[in-house]
C-alpha cells in the first residue's frame, strides 16, 4: 500500500463505527463471494445465512416476486437477521429487462441493502448496468443453436430450458453441451408444440456479467457507509436527491433537464446539502431552443 492507501483505509478503520461489528448476508446463489470482501474494506465480516430466496420470485417466472424491489431486498436481509438474532443485515436483488432508457437493450438494475436495526434504519443502493448477457430464443431442433450460444456467451454464462408454454420441468444452470442436449431433447419431448425455450440463466453464480453489476452495486454502497453525516455522525450520508436547471451556454434559456446540483442528506436525520455541479451552464446540444 502507498502512504495515502493506508492513511485511507487506517481513518475508515478509525473513525468508522461499523469496524469490527458482524452482519448477515442472506443469499441463495453465491452472492456472498462477491460482496463479503467489498464489506471487509470497512471492517465489517458477513455471515453467510443460506436461504431459498427463490420464494420471493426468480427470474425464470416460475414464482413471480410480488414486492417491489427495494421491499425484496429488505425482506431478504430481515429474513436472514432474524434466523441468526443480528441487528445488521445486507441482501441483494437483481431486475432484468428492457432498458428504461434504451429500450433495445436490456440492462440490470441491481439493488443491495443495508439493515442497521441498532440506529434504526434501512439504506438501498442501486446500480445499472447495461452489459448484462440476457437472450432467449425457441428451438424445435438443435439448427441455430450454435449461433444462439456465442450470443449467449456459453458456456461462460449458464442457460434455463424449459418446454414451450409451461414451466416443467424446467433445466437450469446447464453450462456443457451434453447437458444442453439433454434438456432440449426432454423439454422437446414434454412440450404441446414440440418447442423449448432456451435463456439466459440471470441468477448471480450463472451470471458474470451481472455478478460484475452486483459488485460494482456493493463498492457503492460501501462508500457510502464510509462516509458519516456531518452532523449526527451516523454511517450513510449520501446522495438523497437531484436538483435540475442550468443556463444554455448558447443562449441561456433554462435546460430543465441538466444537473444543477446533487442534493446530499443524512439516513436518518434532518440533515442535508447541495453539492453543486461543476459545471455552471448546460451545452447547446441538450437545449431545446438551440436544438430542437
Amino acid at each position: 500500500l502507498t502512504f495515502h492507501s493506508y492513511h485511507y483505509f487506517y481513518c475508515i478503520f478509525m473513525t468508522n463505527p461499523y469496524n469490527g461489528i458482524r452482519a448477515v448476508s442472506t443469499t441463495k446463489h453465491e452472492k456472498q463471494k462477491l460482496i463479503a470482501p467489498i464489506f471487509q474494506k470497512l471492517g465489517i465480516v458477513l455471515l453467510h445465512f443460506e436461504w431459498d430466496t427463490d420464494q420471493l420470485g426468480t427470474f425464470s417466472a416460475e414464482i413471480p416476486r410480488t414486492l417491489s424491489q427495494r421491499e425484496t431486498v429488505i425482506k431478504k436481509a430481515r429474513v436472514g437477521m432474524a434466523q441468526l438474532d443480528h441487528s445488521y443485515g445486507v441482501a441483494s436483488e437483481g431486475s432484468v429487462g428492457p432498458d428504461i432508457s434504451l429500450p433495445i437493450l436490456n440492462s440490470t438494475v441491481e439493488a443491495i441493502t443495508w439493515v442497521d436495526d441498532v440506529n434504526g434504519f434501512e439504506l438501498v443502493e442501486f446500480e445499472r448496468g447495461l452489459d448484462v448477457v440476457a437472450v432467449k430464443e425457441s428451438f424445435a431442433n438443435l439448427d441455430g443453436i450454435d449461433e444462439f450460444l456465442k450470443r449467449a456467451d456459453f458456456p461462460n454464462h449458464g442457460l434455463i430450458l424449459y418446454p414451450e408454454g409451461e414451466k416443467d420441468p424446467i433445466y437450469k444452470g446447464i453450462r456443457s453441451r451434453s447437458e444442453l442436449e439433454a434438456a432440449l431433447d426432454e423439454c422437446l419431448k414434454r412440450s404441446s408444440k414440440k418447442v423449448a425455450v432456451v435463456e439466459s440463466d440471470l441468477r448471480a453464480h450463472m451470471s458474470p456479467s451481472r455478478s460484475a453489476v452486483i459488485a460494482k452495486c456493493a463498492e457503492k454502497l460501501v462508500d457510502r457507509l464510509s462516509k458519516l453525516c456531518p452532523s449526527c455522525q451516523l454511517p450513510g450520508f449520501g446522495e438523497i436527491g437531484r436538483l435540475s436547471g442550468l443556463p444554455c451556454e448558447s443562449c441561456g434559456e433554462d435546460v430543465v433537464t441538466a444537473l444543477k446540483a446533487k442534493v446530499m442528506g443524512c439516513v436518518k436525520c434532518e440533515y442535508k446539502l447541495e453539492k453543486p455541479n461543476e459545471k455552471t451552464e448546460a451545452s447547446a446540444s441538450s437545449c431545446l431552443s438551440c436544438n430542437p
